[in-house]
């Protein structure tokens, strides 16, 4: 296992994280159902590969993906960074969602006895709260910090501007930073390349990447000619999600399986390489000891500069202004492309 910086801390995260969504016999989202003892040997797995970082959210399975984690990592504790999340409903209240002190405060402590632990190494804002007061979301997190129940805060979900906000104010304040944002990026969706991932660079943030396999589109076991079949994850779940562009997408498939047999490997492992050339800490999941050990020996691929262009190209970056200006509507806040 390789090592780097975790923001700017004087902690060190594995180059690779491990995601828990899959745990959890209730499989609400049709992502893995898996059982407390399937569950206890893929962490035992990574742990025994050197991974530091384990993440979940309240939301996976209803709160039982926590609780199985926690359980699972007992044994490892003060080894390991666990990182979870909050924003998302957890009941039927009106305030059972959100960012607002109250829910955010009901919502770690119910965190830490699913987890069985005192503290949160990594606690995450799984997205923006429109309907939150900023003042309120910052001094409660700092609260936290505060009291020992958090040590890093974290960011999921954010934009550029929203991410950078935060930051200064954090700042301006006194408070503990935040060190690390979870986006979504893979060979299948570089959008954070545009702003997030060079403000992350400015500000020596760590980058998390959640789906770094676009769902199991990278492993290379979907085709363009043929709808996903039942017992795969995107076959039970109805949708590609995450969404990708399916006109480039399956060239980037196809560039991948072919980059993977000049290597000898598998096209997981070479997607998952190329985001930790990226500098990215992909966060891997699976449904099976078979995957995770496939995602796991991606950490003995090396890419040449030529393969990792050849996936640069395929899967290419967006402009950020391609040949076109924006034009005002109707004295609103919208806009239309103006060639």
């Amino acid at each position: 296992m390789k090592y780097r910086k975790y923001g700017n801390t004087g902690t060190f995260s594995s180059a690779l994280a491990f995601g828990a969504m899959t745990f959890g016999e209730g499989n609400r989202w049709k992502l893995g159902g898996l059982s407390q003892e399937t569950s206890d040997k893929m962490v035992k797995e990574c742990f025994d590969q050197g991974i530091n970082i384990y993440d979940t959210a309240d939301v996976y399975d209803d709160g039982e993906s926590e609780q199985i984690l926690g359980k699972s990592l007992a044994p490892y504790r003060d080894q390991v960074m666990i990182a979870t999340k909050v924003r998302g409903r957890m009941g039927k209240g009106i305030n059972e969602t959100g960012l607002s002190r109250h829910h955010m405060s009901v919502a770690i402590n119910k965190s830490l006895e699913r987890l069985g632990t005192d503290r949160i190494d990594i606690y995450q804002y799984h997205g923006w709260d429109f309907a939150g007061n900023i003042d309120e979301i910052l001094n409660t997190m700092e609260m936290f910090v505060q009291q020992g129940k958090v040590i890093y805060p974290g960011i999921s979900n954010f934009s550029a501007w929203q991410i950078a906000l935060f930051q200064t104010a954090t700042k301006e304040r006194g408070y503990a930073p935040y060190e690390s944002a979870q986006m979504n990026y893979s060979l299948l969706n570089r959008d954070v390349e545009q702003e997030v991932l060079p403000f992350l660079k400015y500000s020596g943030m760590t980058l998390l990447s959640w789906s770094p396999l676009h769902g199991g589109i990278l492993t290379g076991k979907y085709s363009r000619d043929e709808r996903p079949k039942e017992g795969t994850r995107m076959g039970d779940r109805g949708i590609y999600f995450p969404y990708f562009d399916e006109g480039r997408g399956w060239d980037v498939v196809e560039e991948l399986k072919e980059v993977a047999q000049e290597q000898g490997s598998k096209p997981s492992q070479v997607a998952l390489s190329w985001l930790v050339e990226k500098g990215a800490v992909p966060i891997i999941g699976a449904r099976t000891l078979e995957q995770l050990r496939e995602n796991l020996e991606s950490m003995n691929v090396v890419l040449t500069k030529e393969q990792i262009g050849r996936l640069d190209k395929v899967s290419g970056q967006r402009e950020m202004y391609p040949g076109w200006m924006l034009k005002r509507q109707n004295g609103d806040r919208t806009f239309e492309r103006m060639e």
